[in-house]
């Protein structure tokens, strides 16, 4: 019984976590540059990310762009944060605690 309430606690953990997401950029959200629709396809040298449309592939800074507010785009970003956390971390979570040396890992 111990294990659901634990359970539970880092599932309500997670949607939290995951909710933060909305807002950010993340791969795949859809973004406005210069009046037009791009796709996030590359964020890891952030402040830049790689945005594309069709073949157009550009390196541009996080504030010269901005997401997409949609649902549709949300809704993708809330989803995107629940499953690299359910899949990454839930289990060990579940397990194992949140332990300190994971308070330092850039996923809160």
């Amino acid at each position: 019984m111990k294990k659901v309430f634990r359970s539970i606690k880092y599932w309500l953990l997670v949607v939290w976590l995951s909710s933060k997401w909305i807002f950010k950029i993340n791969l795949g959200d859809s973004v406005i540059y210069k009046g037009e629709k791009y796709i996030a396809v590359q964020g890891v040298s952030d402040p830049y990310w790689v945005i594309m449309k069709g073949e157009d592939r550009l390196s541009v800074h996080k504030k010269d762009f901005k997401k997409e507010k949609t649902i549709k785009n949300f809704l993708k970003s809330f989803n995107s944060g629940y499953r690299f956390y359910m899949r990454s971390w839930f289990g060990i979570w579940v397990n194992s605690g949140i332990q300190g040396w994971m308070k330092g890992c850039k996923i809160w």
